[in-house]
This record gives structure tokens, C-alpha cells and sequence, in this order.
């Protein structure tokens, strides 16, 4: 997929989790040298911790590591930030061990020791996919949409609530915002606004199970902040080739 949308306009963030020192100075060394901002964790509750203070991009996991495993720290940091993409470093991939990884979402699986000829192009493969926010209190229907366009190699963060999605929006620039109308604690119709108003490159799209409402809303005027809408349930094959659109030069 060529694609604008989906080239970070900064250096892509790196996260690297492992307990061997050696391993994250060696890589940090190496990417860093090529232009990746990149930081290292040892242990999950590091890894957890610089994970809420900013976004990454990609993450690069060590699967045994003491107490919390990589895939047991990735669900964690799914959490946290659904769109950061995980690359699994182990020297354990059983049938398991990938089957478990897979049902996780975790993108790619390298064995140990690194490879770093064949790491980098997955690296740039993941920075450059497409990347987009959905906001919704349905998680169900988040995680199923999570799925859909996982497949399809975007990359999707997540926010239940308006408030949730503007801390996402301020530590991340999302190109394709994807927006319930009714949320928790906010009009996800006026929340689009803002979100115009202060991302205005972005591209926007209100969903909606409430046809009538709607229906009302377009015969007092337009849909301000939104770019197009969709209803619920989704007509899949409109609404992928929507975001293909948006998401290739």
C-alpha cells in the first residue's frame, strides 16, 4: 500500500523490551545510528510505565522474560496503545506459543538471536501502515473492527470515550478518525468538530446506528467536522474501500 497517510512526519518510536542489557543496548545502538527513536525496557513494569508516557510506533518484545512473559506485556500494552505494532524476538516459537501470538494480534514473530538484516525492513513495513482511531464505548465492536482492519495491515488505535481519544490525539497524530456519534461523555458529532478544528488534515468519519436521528440532522444541514458517515451495522466492503481510499496517495 503506498500511502502518505501513513508515513510518520518524525522519526519512528521504538520501544525494545528485553531482560538481556546487551540486547537492548546492541539494538538501540544500531537503530538509533540508522534514525529510530528508540527506547529500551528491561522488564514489563518499565516497559509499562514509558509506554504511558508517549506513543511508539513499533514495539520489539522478548517473549521469556521474568515474571510477566512478552505475550502477557503486549496485552498489556495493547491496552494502553492498540496501534502500536508488535514484533515478537524469541527462540521459543512453538505451534503455542504462535497460536497464542496471533490471537493477541502480535504482527510478526523473529527467532533469537536477532536477525537485524531481516528485522529492518519489517520495522519500516510496520511504521508505514496506515493508521487510524476508532472512538466507541462498543467494545465488541471495536475488537471486531480491530480484527478487520488488522488483516488489512492498518494500524488501530482505540478509545472508548472522547476524553480517552483526545489524550490519544494529543500524544499521536491519528490521519483517519473514526467516530461514534452517540459516546459517554461527549456528542461524537461536536467531538468530530474539534477535532477538525484542531487536526484539520485529518480525515473523519461519524458512525451511527441511529438512522432517523441522522436522517434529521442532514435535513437541518450538513454533518460539520465529518468528512462521510456511515451506519451501523457497516456495509463492510463500502466502508474498507473508504479507508483504502484515504489511506493511498
Amino acid at each position: 500500500m503506498n500511502n502518505l497517510l501513513a508515513t510518520p512526519q518524525r522519526p519512528t518510536r521504538l520501544l525494545v523490551v528485553d531482560d538481556d542489557l546487551d540486547t537492548c543496548a546492541n539494538l538501540s545502538d544500531i537503530l538509533s545510528d540508522i534514525g529510530y527513536d528508540v527506547q529500551t525496557a528491561s522488564d514489563a513494569t518499565s516497559a509499562l510505565r514509558t509506554m504511558d508516557q508517549r506513543a511508539f510506533d513499533v514495539v520489539l518484545l522478548d517473549l521469556k522474560m521474568p515474571g510477566m512473559d512478552g505475550l502477557q506485556l503486549y496485552r498489556e500494552l495493547k491496552c494502553r496503545s492498540a496501534s502500536t505494532v508488535a514484533i515478537l524476538i524469541t527462540g521459543y516459537a512453538d505451534a503455542e506459543t504462535r497460536q497464542r501470538a496471533e490471537q493477541l494480534g502480535v504482527w510478526r514473530i523473529l527467532p533469537k538471536p536477532v536477525d537485524v538484516p531481516a528485522l529492518l525492513p519489517l520495522i519500516s513495513e510496520a511504521a508505514k501502515q496506515p493508521l487510524l482511531l476508532i472512538v466507541d464505548d462498543d467494545s465488541d465492536f471495536c475488537a471486531s473492527l480491530f480484527d478487520v482492519l488488522r488483516d488489512r495491515s492498518f494500524r488501530v488505535g482505540i478509545a472508548g470515550t472522547a476524553q480517552e481519544a483526545a489524550l490519544q490525539l494529543s500524544r499521536q497524530e491519528f490521519p483517519i478518525v473514526l467516530v461514534d456519534w452517540r459516546l459517554p461523555d461527549a456528542d461524537g458529532l461536536q467531538f468530530l468538530e474539534e477535532i477538525h478544528s484542531q487536526h484539520p488534515q485529518a480525515r473523519t468519519m461519524l458512525l451511527t446506528g441511529h438512522r432517523h436521528e441522522l436522517t434529521e440532522q442532514l435535513q437541518k444541514n450538513s454533518l460539520p467536522g465529518a468528512d462521510v458517515f456511515f451506519y451501523k451495522p457497516l456495509e463492510m466492503a463500502a466502508f474498507l474501500d473508504t479507508l483504502q481510499r484515504w489511506a493511498i496517495r
